[in-house]
């Protein structure tokens, strides 16, 4: 989107979104009251969470890390030819910041970088060594959960296209009808004609997908019970992690893995001091599970469909060597 056609935003200006909990207690309390019970899986990612998380793509099961990088490492100056100069790079869910530099660093001339992430001191640490390795290019860090962002903010300076980076999968995380909405969230906020790079993990054998969740450390079991630690700093509540096992299964009927805690004892969850106001508290009997993620897989053309839905026509894909993994790039419609 070139530079006469950004919304009314402020230009040049990082937003950082303080969370509100009495907004967040309203909705775990919705959640686990839901049939099945759920917690919203952007809460893995207090500090501990991001840093297990980490942990997790480091590890021998967990291969989606390892492909989508091959991928992109191999990809990224082509992707840098069809978008052409002075680019604004949006990265949705920028982590660590991995795959990061093997996209931006084969950008020409990039005009800036906006990454939007939940995990703020996360967030801040990467912008800072992004302004010091590249020190032309305007950092603009978002602070929020990108699901529910309204906005982007643009560079002071003229930019080319905008490069939407949404890395890891996680488009897999939302189920395919809030994909659809959010992939074309996307669309509207970067503009018509313009780009989004994206993974998505492909469909395998039952061993493989189950091996990536169920890790033989258990530093996904940790990464999964972490989400009650991070609402009990966030509401003051009282989730018992030692209360809860994690498990991980593979439902081929709608194609994705789904991520569990397991109640292992009737117990009652405070969400929020008995002095707070708006505190409540919800029952949960042994053996009952709540959701805490579903990870879709995709096969190439179903992938496709699902982000035509969204507005969006491929331009050119790619898969690892042992076609585990895919990256796509795909243009807004006009």
């Amino acid at each position: 989107m070139a530079s006469d056609q950004r919304p009314d935003k402020a230009v040049g200006k990082a937003v950082l979104e303080p969370p509100r909990p009495e907004r967040i207690r309203a909705e775990i309390a919705e959640g686990l009251r839901a049939s099945p019970r759920r917690l919203p899986s952007r809460f893995f990612y207090d500090a501990r969470g991001a840093q297990l998380f980490e942990e997790i793509t480091r590890l021998d099961e967990y291969y989606l890390t390892d492909a989508e990088v091959e991928i992109l490492g191999r990809r990224s100056e082509r992707v840098a030819e069809l978008v052409g100069p002075r680019v604004r790079m949006v990265e949705y869910g920028s982590g660590s910041g991995q795959k990061t530099w093997l996209v931006l660093g084969e950008l020409e001339s990039p005009s800036a970088y906006v990454p939007v992430d939940v995990a703020r001191q996360q967030l801040l640490a990467f912008a800072r060594r992004v302004r010091e390795r590249f020190p032309e290019l305007e950092v603009l860090p978002v602070a929020a959960d990108y699901t529910q962002l309204e906005a982007l903010p643009w560079p002071s300076a003229e930019a080319g296209a905008t490069l939407a980076f949404f890395p890891g999968s996680t488009v897999g995380n939302l189920e395919p009808s809030e994909a659809v909405e959010f992939l074309g969230k996307i669309a509207d906020q970067t503009g018509s004609g313009e780009y989004l790079l994206i993974g998505a993990d492909l469909v395998k054998d039952r061993r493989t997908l189950e091996r990536a969740y169920n890790d033989s450390l258990g530093v996904t079991a940790e990464f999964n019970l972490n989400i009650l630690r991070h609402l009990n700093r966030l509401l003051n509540a009282d989730f018992d992690p030692g209360a809860f096992r994690h498990r991980a299964v593979w439902n081929q009927e709608q194609s994705r893995i789904e991520m569990h805690l397991v109640s292992l004892r009737d117990q009652t969850v405070w969400l929020g001091a008995s002095d707070v106001e708006g505190g409540e508290s919800v029952r949960i009997g042994e053996g009952e599970v709540v959701v805490t993620e579903h990870s879709y897989k995709y096969e190439i053309d179903s992938f496709h469909e699902l982000t035509g839905r969204a507005g969006y026509r491929p331009v050119e894909f790619w898969t690892d060597d042992d076609e585990r993994f895919s990256v796509h790039l795909l243009q807004a419609a006009e």
